[in-house]
């Protein structure tokens, strides 16, 4: 007696919805590749924002609290007369209202700005009160078009007569 045996492997329809199958996971694959690379991307220039934002905190505070250099604090903030370059600010209210360009060092579409306004602590020491107080707010902004919204940076620095 002959036995048929029954014929192995998968037909068509088998063969269509395993390919099917297959070609779902594979798009689902690249959509989550793509948002990956967006998100790493993005992670990459916020880090270089708020590297950037600390190298100008930094060079803001290394400098003198005002041009006075007793209690008497001077009245106007920014660039005093003689100073008309970056290289020329000796005290941190000088930088209030820069403007600051790091594209030639590799970071291109970033903006950077600095603020430097008096505050005094008893009233509100985030917000302006005029000359002549005993604390400086310094606040460094760095944004990007890719970033959702800027990096901010604060210090407050505080003015010490030395007599």
């Amino acid at each position: 007696m002959l036995h048929h045996k029954a014929k192995q492997g998968f037909s068509i329809p088998d063969m269509i919805m395993g390919l099917s199958i297959i070609a779902v996971a594979v798009v689902g694959m690249m959509f989550a590749q793509r948002n990956y690379v967006q998100m790493s991307n993005r992670v990459e220039l916020g880090l270089r924002a708020v590297t950037l934002a600390n190298s100008v905190m930094n060079t803001i505070r290394m400098h003198r609290f005002d041009e006075s250099l007793h209690k008497t604090w001077s009245t106007s903030l920014g660039a005093d007369g003689g100073e008309s370059t970056a290289a020329d600010y000796d005290d941190i209210d000088d930088y209030a209202g820069t403007s600051w360009d790091f594209s030639s060092d590799g970071f291109t579409g970033f903006t950077i700005t600095s603020r430097v306004f008096n505050v005094h602590l008893g009233t509100s020491w985030v917000d302006s009160v005029g000359p002549g107080t005993d604390y400086k707010r310094i606040i460094v902004s760095v944004n990007h078009a890719v970033l959702d919204g800027p990096v901010v940076v604060s210090s407050l620095y505080a003015g010490i007569d030395p007599e």
